[in-house]
């Protein structure tokens, strides 16, 4: 018999699942839009490009985030941070800015879209997993474990084109070019598997979801485009072709929407479930790596392709619970 709570655990779990292949799409979106600029830093350093392309990546976002914390304080609901959480979210914000936003930026200029998605990826759904476990203690079911291991098995397959990938994007890929890229995406994965452990604790507690938001993309605005500003200058800054302002802006719009989706769909599911739904982005970004850039179709891509459908098949399971022993009379 379905029983009220059942129903609402259900639902709870549908939206939960919606919300995260929503990130998903809308990061996909976001990755198209970062991929775009790569290669037109004329006269600027790839490193201090990737902090610009990060900074006016994540100003939609805090735009965003703060309208709907005055928003929700106009209404008298619970808007500010706590107290207490702004400094942790603080140094999560920094983590994830800089080893996300930027290590991913960056790894997307040495070994292409087709390859820093993947491997950011693979570094996600590890470190997620384990400081998930040891932090709030996520429980990791039998079919949690299986889409990981077809998530795993995906990334890991799609990452098999590195070389290759590399080449079409760099034309005299090197060794060190690869680790460097390489190196960036892994960087990326953990600082958001990690990251996305203090959102969970934050959305499932007592703080809304805008003001965690808020605090996050902040940080990452205030450090990152101040760094730009001493860094490359406000001249040369100014001097971004409006058509290299219009894809940072809709990488921008397109992360908030992701971000908004992937934090409310912490609420609903586990961290590493919800890794799972967002790693769809890996082939998804793959796929279009090759379509849009030209980055190699190769047989590594159309069997990651299929491992990622049952990953996300498995990921969409419930197990069910194991029923209470009859007492004996």
């Amino acid at each position: 018999m379905t029983t009220d709570a059942d129903r609402v655990d259900h639902d709870s779990t549908t939206l939960g699942l919606v919300l995260g292949f929503t990130s998903a799409i809308a990061y996909m979106a976001a990755n198209l839009g970062l991929r775009s600029v790569v290669g037109l830093n004329e006269g600027i350093s790839d490193l201090d490009w990737a902090i610009w392309v990060a900074t006016n990546r994540v100003f939609p976002v805090a735009t965003t985030a703060w309208c709907v914390v005055a928003w929700r304080g106009f209404r008298g609901l619970p808007a500010l941070p706590i107290r207490n959480l702004v400094l942790p979210l603080i140094a999560t914000g920094l983590m994830m800015q800089w080893g996300g936003n930027v290590g991913f930026q960056f790894a997307l200029s040495r070994i292409g879209l087709a390859i820093t998605v993947p491997l950011t990826f693979a570094t996600i759904l590890i470190s997620a997993a384990i400081v998930g476990r040891m932090v709030i203690n996520d429980p990791l079911t039998k079919s949690t474990l299986w889409a990981m291991a077809a998530m795993m098995a995906a990334v890991t397959v799609l990452s098999q084109g590195t070389g290759r990938a590399t080449a079409a994007l760099v034309h005299n890929a090197d060794l060190q070019t690869i680790a460097l890229g390489a190196g960036a995406a892994c960087l990326a994965g953990v600082a958001y598997g990690t990251g996305g452990v203090m959102i969970r604790r934050c959305v499932t507690g007592e703080m809304s979801q805008s003001a965690t938001i808020a605090v996050l993309s902040t940080t990452g605005l205030v450090s990152l485009g101040t760094t730009s500003l001493i860094r490359i200058g406000p001249e040369a800054l100014m001097q971004t072709p409006i058509d290299q302002w219009l894809r940072m802006f809709g990488a921008g719009i397109a992360t908030a929407i992701a971000f908004f989706a992937i934090t409310g769909s912490y609420r609903f599911l586990t961290v590493v479930k919800v890794n799972l739904l967002n790693a769809s982005q890996a082939t998804l970004s793959a796929v279009a790596g090759v379509v849009l850039f030209g980055e190699p179709n190769t047989i590594w891509l159309q069997t990651g392709t299929v491992l990622t459908i049952i990953g996300l098949i498995l990921s969409a399971f419930r197990d069910t619970p194991k029923p209470e022993p009859i007492a004996s009379e």
